[in-house]
């Protein structure tokens, strides 16, 4: 990590540039993307964050001079100061999270990882290099299903370096992979981010190559990165890669794959990630402690399509993601499916997006049938499980679980977004006991309610959540009421 981060230092001496992309964490820019894309001034596959600037700032030469429907042109010029700020060669923010009690569910949206959750921060261009840092304090959750490592944290730390349309980066860089707005499957802002080295395509291009050039806009993103805490294996890496491209327009696939292998005590040379990369034969699956380590995969499918002219648009799209190969193949299968539609309200330039969601994480055959309890993000060699800090990388809630998602927002001409959902969450469906969130399994509901509020001082979030039960508490519902307020400003 240290000789990576110094590479790209020593790029200095390049042309300048921009950062290089937009972090994961901002519904309302998510949501202004969607829309964007709906109306084919965002294009390319859009469903894996970060989501670089270079693909964003061409959707927004797209709509220059164009007569766009009120709520997209809503939409870009938000986006636009937002690229406008990016643009700044040193770019400062500060952000205060507080709450009685951390949200147990992790979406898109970034919310409280501690009862106190501040931090302040930088990034500064020089030359063709990016370099982010940012100082932190975390105080820990009050309950087992929401608590991370706390304390002072010297993070994000970040680099990265452009090299034409790629980027290549190391640090702690926020990684939410998929279509879905409430946690992916494989990555997403379920743990904090940890450590990693990786490189990206920026701007999703055709690869003029027979055969390949009918794949449409094509990105690439691989790293290798190491879960830096006391655990079964210290020092524990993860390698992962996502394939995204988008044959026909609107319509993108994702490819994804993630191996964890290596820590302290475990077999770590070219050999092992071999092993692990193909897959194949006895050296791959042995179901002893010979296998170079655990493996999961998985694809999902987005639509993103137009409604008439007035500017809705909308969103379908499926996600999966599999436990345990067997010689390539592979029979153990989580899955998510949903839908969102989104567009003007009026013609002052306000806009609504609302979507549902259902996820079941609870591993069997692709097309139902047999059962696998435990299975997904667990491992019978590395038993801390497919997390970091105590947290699934992956989905928020764990393996074994089950929700329904609804959820609406809306923004006003004043671009002040309010919004609500409600989750009917059953967790650890069958009580596998290595499961982190809960042992037991819990059913309630979730309500939610929030306002974003722009200021001059900044922007301002209230949020309210009502949880009919608390994880881990068997046959008793213990109901919390959660508020949380923030306010985050950047200059």
């Amino acid at each position: 990590m240290r000789v990576a981060v110094a590479l790209l230092v020593a790029a200095g001496a390049l042309p300048a540039a921009a950062g290089p992309w937009a972090d994961p964490g901002d519904a309302r820019l998510r949501a202004d993307i969607d829309l964007m894309r709906s109306f084919g001034l965002v294009t390319g596959p859009a469903e894996s964050w970060p989501l670089p600037w270079a693909q964003i700032d061409r959707g927004l030469a797209r709509a220059e001079g164009l007569a766009l429907p009120p709520g997209v042109a809503a939409a870009v010029r938000r986006v636009q100061l937002l690229s406008d700020y990016n643009r700044q060669r040193n770019r400062f923010r500060s952000e205060v999270k507080l709450t009685n009690e951390p949200a147990l569910v992790r979406s898109f949206q970034d919310t409280a990882r501690g009862d106190v959750d501040m931090e302040v921060g930088a990034e500064h261009d020089l030359r063709r290099v990016t370099f982010g840092w940012g100082l932190g304090y975390v105080r820990r959750g009050a309950t087992a299903a929401t608590a991370e490592g706390g304390g002072v944290q010297f993070r994000p730390l970040f680099a990265a370096m452009h090299l034409g349309n790629w980027a290549l980066y190391g640090g702690h860089v926020e990684t939410y992979w998929g279509p879905s707005q409430d946690g992916g499957l494989l990555f997403s802002t379920s743990s904090r981010p940890f450590p990693k080295v990786g490189f990206k395509v920026l701007e999703p291009k055709r690869i003029e190559v027979p055969v390949l050039k009918w794949l449409g806009p094509v990105r690439f993103d691989m790293f290798g990165g190491v879960l830096d805490e006391d655990r079964d294996f210290r020092n524990t890496a993860v390698v992962a890669m996502r394939l995204e491209f988008e044959p026909v327009t609107g319509v993108t696939v994702g490819l994804n794959r993630a191996m964890q292998l290596c820590g302290r005590g475990r077999p770590c040379d070219f050999k092992t990630f071999v092993n692990a990369f193909i897959g194949l034969g006895d050296a791959d699956n042995t179901g002893t402690p010979n296998e170079p380590g655990n493996q999961l995969a998985g694809f999902d499918l987005a639509y993103a399509f137009r409604l008439g002219t007035a500017g809705h648009g909308g969103k379908l799209f499926f996600e999966t993601v599999a436990e345990d190969a067997d010689n390539i193949l592979i029979e153990q299968f989580a899955r998510r499916g949903g839908g969102r539609l989104h567009g003007p309200i009026g013609t002052t330039g306000a806009t609504y997006s609302a979507g549902i969601e259902y996820v079941d994480s609870l591993a069997s055959n692709f097309f139902g049938g047999n059962k696998f309890p435990g299975s997904l993000y667990n491992n019978f060699i590395y038993t801390g499980g497919f997390t970091y800090d105590r947290r699934p990388i992956g989905f928020s809630l764990d393996g074994d679980t089950r929700m329904l998602s609804f959820d609406a927002a809306v923004t006003d001409r004043r671009n002040r977004r309010f919004y609500a959902s409600v989750r009917e969450a059953n967790i650890n469906v069958r009580e596998t006991p290595t499961y982190r969130i809960s042992v037991t399994n819990e059913r309630f509901t979730i309500g939610t309610a929030g306002a974003d509020l722009p200021t001059q001082f900044g922007d301002v979030r209230l949020e309210l959540r009502v949880q009919g039960d608390r994880p881990d508490t068997p046959g008793t519902k213990d109901r919390a009421v959660q508020l949380e307020a923030g306010w985050k400003t950047r200059f």
